[in-house]
């Protein structure tokens, strides 16, 4: 029975791993299974690789831009007032109408679904996030950034729940509102 492999690329000072110099067909392999395990793991999402409709072709990944937003408030999480510029979390879905969404769903506490406010009021996605470097050189389908944290190259657009850039906000539980939890758990 064969044993799997368990992959140790070389890691930086900062952590990261060290963006390889190698640019074969070979390694785009390798890297188009790193995308797939983030896809799997951390929604990572591209025009190619994870869920596509938690793609953001503007690559701000904002609740102003999200299929779960109904005005100022979300169908899905139970964030009190949405900030439409600056808001975000793990669900986020592309605007879509032949996508219709559901009320009463809240269920959703901001913390298990992520939710977070960028500093920078603008948005998330791959161009905003310290783990992003620039590629020694593009894939062959033109990703021109280097994800430090998963291994791979990545469009400046793309996404994933681990983006690291800076928020303002830090959800506390009891922050929001909890609609349709227990008071004991609310």
């Amino acid at each position: 029975m064969p044993i799997r492999q368990i992959l140790a690329p070389k890691r930086g000072r900062d952590g990261l791993f060290i963006q390889p110099s190698d640019y074969s067909g070979e390694r785009e392999v390798v890297e188009q299974h790193n995308r797939d395990r983030f896809a799997s793991h951390f929604k990572f999402a591209d025009p190619f690789t994870g869920l596509t409709r938690t793609f953001d072709d503007v690559g701000d990944y904002n609740c102003g831009r999200c299929n779960q937003a109904d005005g100022y408030k979300c169908l899905l999480v139970s964030v009190g007032t949405l900030d439409l510029a600056a808001g975000s979390c793990g669900d986020w879905e592309n605007l879509c109408a032949g996508d219709p969404e559901m009320k009463g769903l809240r269920k959703k506490t901001p913390a298990i679904a992520g939710y977070a406010i960028a500093a920078n009021g603008l948005g998330f996605g791959c161009h905003r996030c310290p783990y992003a470097s620039r590629a020694f050189r593009p894939d062959s389908r033109g990703r021109s950034l280097y994800c430090g944290l998963g291994d791979f190259r990545t469009f400046w657009n793309a996404c994933c729940v681990l983006n690291g850039a800076a928020t303002k906000k830090t959800i506390t539980p009891g922050e929001y509102e909890n609609v349709g939890l227990p008071p004991e758990r609310a």
